[in-house]
């Protein structure tokens, strides 16, 4: 049985690894299935348990980060094959995917269970056109500790949604 990874600093560093795992050819498709459907609240299907305790190290199971890591485990079995890719941000993954300003500015200003309801539509919608991104973005959202951590990501994400050609501009304003 695979054993949690504790030489990682961070939650947002598991995040490939977990897709990896999720998405590997022996991991069951019940299982990940279970997990694709596993809601925010209500009932906690066994294989969340076991999948956090075999890939999560100990020190990040507690009630502060059990709705991300709840979000960021839903989301990671919504994706097709291996979801991670380190070179596309995830503001740009959004981008590419026509993700509206208007999601997207709803997503960075939410907190707590909004936050990870907006998350999970945003990873089904990357889900739909097949899009694989960077989800240590993603986790870091998710797990941002303080509001400064939480302003840097925000801003992150924001700077790689409009730095992406195909960001939808309705205009381009020049200030004098």
């Amino acid at each position: 049985m695979p054993q949690a990874d504790t030489n990682i600093n961070y939650p947002a560093d598991l995040a490939p690894r977990l897709a990896a795992v999720i998405h590997a050819d022996g991991f069951p498709n019940g299982e990940r299935a279970r997990l694709k459907r596993m809601s925010l609240s209500g009932p906690t299907p066994l294989s969340y348990h076991r999948f956090l305790l075999r890939y999560v190290p100990p020190r990040w199971h507690g009630k502060i980060t059990a709705l991300a890591w709840r979000t960021l485990i839903s989301a990671l079995a919504r994706q097709h094959q291996n979801p991670h890719n380190p070179s596309m941000p995830f503001g740009h993954a959004l981008a590419e995917s026509d993700y509206s300003e208007l999601r997207l500015e709803s997503l960075l200003a939410a907190e707590g269970r909004v936050l990870a309801t907006l998350t999970l539509r945003a990873a089904t919608r990357l889900a739909a056109g097949r899009v694989r991104c960077n989800w240590k973005d993603i986790a870091w959202l998710l797990f941002a500790v303080n509001n400064d951590t939480r302003e840097r990501v925000n801003q992150r994400i924001a700077r790689d949604f409009y730095r992406t050609p195909s960001a939808k501009d309705d205009s381009a304003v020049e200030f004098a």
